[in-house]
């Protein structure tokens, strides 16, 4: 079950990156595994229908993509298993007790740690000398996201920097009307947070950040390379082809409750040059020096 609209090439590499781990494994399809495959897109009340029809499928285990996915599974009270992926902060949105013995049926690779609100605001800081102000493009109905945006609203105020909640909840949320109002003052900069929506909306969100002068970083590298700024965390696709192993240990009998939570191993920037330059934007060598970057 994924968050991304089905014709997002992020989702389709996300599923083949899974179907890729499990043939490793010996799950080959339709010799020993068939795939039921469900797309969201972005938002919890997308995601009920969709798992309510996974449920009633008796799926022997099933693969959720993000928070809002996660939390219609649960909402269902299945006790199938359900192996997470993408997932910002388990035990705050409830999904887990603890990352070693998660309990329950539920189990899978996470995603932030609250610290990683501090680097999202120390490399705007960085590539924006000027900054003064922050605006956080996030959904508050997600408990997993708050403990890295209270991390964002202690942190920034000790570098000199105001933050702004910008709530994106819905497509039909007025995202233009915000953010316009957000950049009327100047000296501003956005954080884009890994919600399920801002996937979804993210090429409407660069679009809005280059018209208002805005610049912005991103949770995955995928944004940068779809026209984002600049991009910092992990990829997410690995996280899919390790859930393979956990799919494969739960069809032979593990339990979720018995298998920890597993965390990113690896994090990455990515700045796009062509943005940089369309934003008005001179990036320090050093800055460039930590980046992969893209034209």
């Amino acid at each position: 079950m994924l968050t991304n609209a089905e014709s997002d090439a992020e989702g389709r590499y996300r599923l083949d990156a899974l179907r890729q781990g499990l043939q490793k494994l010996g799950w080959i399809e339709p010799r020993n595994i068939h795939f039921d495959v469900r797309w969201g897109l972005g938002s919890l009340e997308r995601a009920r229908p969709l798992a309510a029809e996974l449920v009633a499928a008796k799926c022997d285990v099933i693969v959720a993509n993000g928070t809002p996915s996660v939390a219609a599974l649960r909402e269902t009270k299945t006790t199938i298993p359900i192996v997470f992926a993408v997932v910002t902060d388990p035990v705050g949105a409830g999904f887990i007790k603890s990352p070693s013995r998660p309990g329950g049926n539920i189990t899978g690779f996470s995603t932030f740690e609250p610290s990683m609100g501090i680097k999202w605001v120390e490399l705007l800081k960085e590539a924006t000398p000027g900054l003064e102000r922050v605006g956080c493009i996030t959904d508050p109905a997600f408990p997993g996201f708050a403990t890295v945006l209270q991390e964002i609203e202690t942190s920034a105020p000790k570098l000199g920097l105001a933050v702004s909640r910008i709530v994106l909840r819905e497509r039909s949320d007025d995202l233009e009307g915000h953010i316009a109002a957000f950049a009327a003052q100047p000296n501003g900069a956005l954080i884009v947070f890994p919600t399920a929506i801002n996937s979804v909306e993210r090429r409407r969100i660069f679009g809005l950040a280059e018209r208002h002068r805005l610049p912005a970083i991103y949770p995955f590298r995928h944004y940068a390379l779809d026209g984002g700024l600049m991009a910092y965390g992990f990829d997410p696709t690995d996280l899919f082809l390790r859930s393979a192993d956990y799919v494969d240990r739960i069809l032979k009998g593990a339990k979720p409750a018995d298998l920890p939570v597993q965390a990113p191993t690896q994090f990455d920037l990515v700045v796009n040059l062509t943005t940089a330059k369309a934003l008005g934007l001179s990036l320090t060598p050093t800055l460039l020096a930590r980046a992969e970057t893209v034209d």
